[in-house]
């Protein structure tokens, strides 16, 4: 028979590509705000810095394929053994083997919307269908509706908090419910990619809420974001049994994880006062923008996160297209009608003022 490569069931894949500039010599321009991305604007640790500066020296070798170092930070942090614990290049990779090893061909995962976009397209490639839930008016996750989503084909229920790209969090008794009900044949995934940041904000404990679910589980976490290493790539899983780990395990290619990003996890962990001046900082500036664009007369919903979700009484694409003029890039979203919102990542004091200056003339 003929044989059409690509296969056919990729025709109507979505390309996902960031809104990102190119780097020719591999620095990033100076010309742009970058506050389109969900980066931490500020460096990693010192600590972080100077362990994959040692690393680098010893790049000739493979990397530990267990990550057996970080894996005992890990789990000297939260608790929970070290044969629980799945390591991926990024948090985005343990998404994907999530739906891989989950969603069989004609199952269902039921999604919030929006949320984190590849989540879907992993499910399709796993051959399964999306059923998607509309996000509460404040951005998170509609619990309640999402299980009333469920049905015999459910094999993934997929939780994001905070949300992205809304930025809303879910309460406990929200988890809870979803610990309770989701069927024990299907995965219960929670993605906290902004975990720091929420619990900074006095989010729940989601893996003590999780920790007497029967059926399967497991929360996806990330270095990208708190502890500044997005362009190291290095996330991982907890689970809630050896079985669904060994799963995850077995989608990894080999090495994927590379050594400088592993010395950069282990000393970041290890650098609590940092992390907490991240988060200090971050969140301080969160509220100043959130609150000098309410008084620039936009509806702006809670975060959790390290961005804010906002919109005016116009097109957010027609804002955005302006401000790119005055070189500020931000994220646009087709939610919550036909304006849109615009997703703004917190920058720097200077960077955040050069925004809210743009915006003046955008306005």
């Amino acid at each position: 028979m003929d044989r059409t490569i690509p296969l056919e069931r990729f025709d109507d894949m979505p390309v996902m590509a960031p809104q990102i500039l190119q780097e020719p010599d591999n620095q990033p321009g100076t010309k742009f705000v970058r506050l389109n991305l969900n980066e931490n604007p500020l460096p990693p640790s010192p600590n972080a810095i100077a362990a994959m500066h040692d690393a680098v020296n010893i790049a000739n070798r493979y990397p530990d394929h267990s990550c057996s170092a970080l894996a005992q930070i890990i789990s000297a942090r939260i608790g929970i053994s070290t044969d629980r614990l799945a390591f991926g290049n990024g948090s985005g990779e343990m998404l994907f083997a999530a739906a891989a090893i989950a969603v069989d061909r004609n199952d269902q995962a039921v999604l919030p919307g929006p949320t984190f976009a590849p989540v879907g397209k992993n499910v399709r490639l796993a051959g399964g269908e999306v059923v998607t839930v509309p996000v509460l008016d404040n951005g998170s996750n509609n619990v309640s509706g999402m299980l009333d989503a469920i049905n015999e084909h459910t094999a993934l229920f997929y939780l994001c908090t905070p949300n992205s790209p809304t930025g809303g969090m879910l309460e406990a008794e929200q988890i809870k419910l979803a610990a309770d009900r989701v069927p024990s044949d299907c995965l219960l995934m929670v993605d906290e990619a902004y975990h720091e940041f929420a619990a900074w904000e006095g989010g729940p404990d989601v893996l003590s809420l999780l920790a007497a679910r029967e059926g399967p589980w497991a929360v996806i976490r990330t270095f990208s974001k708190a502890y500044g290493l997005s362009g190291a790539r290095i996330g991982y899983a907890i689970v809630g049994n050896r079985a669904l780990a060994a799963g995850f395990s077995k989608m990894r290619i080999g090495f994927n994880v590379n050594r400088i990003a592993l010395a950069g996890a282990c000393a970041a962990m290890r650098d609590q006062n940092y992390l907490e001046m991240v988060l200090d900082t971050i969140s301080r500036e969160r509220q100043r923008l959130s609150v000098t664009l309410q008084n620039y007369g936009l509806q702006v919903y809670p975060s959790a996160a390290n961005f804010l979700l906002a919109r005016a009484n116009k097109s957010s694409d027609t804002i955005a297209a302006k401000l790119e003029e005055h070189h500020i890039l931000v994220q646009t979203l087709p939610w919550p009608d036909d304006n849109g919102s615009l997703r703004i990542t917190i920058g720097t004091t200077t960077e955040n003022d050069a925004f809210l200056n743009a915006l003046t003339d955008a306005l």
